[in-house]
């Protein structure tokens, strides 16, 4: 009897070890990852661009409407190729603009996610960080070190990757993502994506039915029979 205690007590003291050491290897991966120097000559060699909104389409277009997202929410990534869609379709009347929701109590990396698309946006790839963010959501979504995918992406993208991670974790950058959350929240948005246009939460499908689909006028040719005209 004494035998088979001791021998599960030494399987409790094996198996908390080996978790321990599996924490520690996570946290020595984690931080290692994130303590590398970064070059502050390069830093200082990229100009930033100007800070702008993300407006997918024409920014003089007779409709903008604003898409609330989270970088980390799946079906966020399903919409992401549909809007694209719909603002080719329409590209003369109708943009869209991309503002941050990241919802980060169920998304824990949505923050750093949207911080990594500002700090693309600094180097003027905000698109192509978004979209790249979109495809390879599965991979950092769960991470414990998010940062290291995102550092990868910025180099597959061709940016200065020092200048990435300097701005990365930038007050500034944190702010952008803060006063969209903050809009969100006066809205009183619950979920993403959102849509709102003029401060009012639409229906994207049905705005579109009600002010972009063809209307039909008719009128009548000289000999007074009616031609049926569609207008933009």
């Amino acid at each position: 009897m004494g035998n088979t205690s001791k021998k599960r007590r030494n399987k409790r003291l094996w198996t908390g070890g080996i978790i321990a050491v599996i924490v520690l290897i996570i946290i020595s991966f984690v931080v290692s990852n994130n303590d590398e120097p970064i070059d502050e000559a390069a830093v200082a060699a990229i100009t930033v661009e100007a800070d702008g909104p993300h407006i997918k389409g024409n920014p003089e277009a007779e409709f903008i409407i604003t898409e609330f997202s989270d970088f980390q929410c799946p079906s966020c990534k399903a919409a992401a190729p549909q809007v694209t869609s719909i603002v080719e379709s329409y590209s003369e009347r109708l943009a869209v603009e991309y503002k941050h929701f990241p919802l980060r109590s169920i998304h824990p990396n949505a923050q750093l996610a949207a911080q990594a698309s500002e700090a693309a946006a600094n180097q003027g790839m905000f698109w192509e960080m978004h979209d790249l963010l979109f495809e390879k959501q599965s991979e950092w979504s769960q991470s414990f070190n998010p940062e290291r995918y995102f550092r990868e992406y910025a180099q597959e993208l061709g940016l200065n990757v020092d200048r990435f991670r300097y701005d990365l974790n930038s007050d500034d950058i944190k702010d952008r993502v803060n006063e969209n959350y903050d809009e969100a929240t006066e809205l009183q948005l619950s979920g993403t994506p959102s849509f709102v246009y003029n401060g009012e939460r639409v229906d994207l499908n049905e705005f579109i039915a009600e002010n972009l689909l063809e209307v039909e006028v008719t009128i009548n040719n000289q000999e007074g029979e009616p031609i049926t005209v569609p207008t933009e």
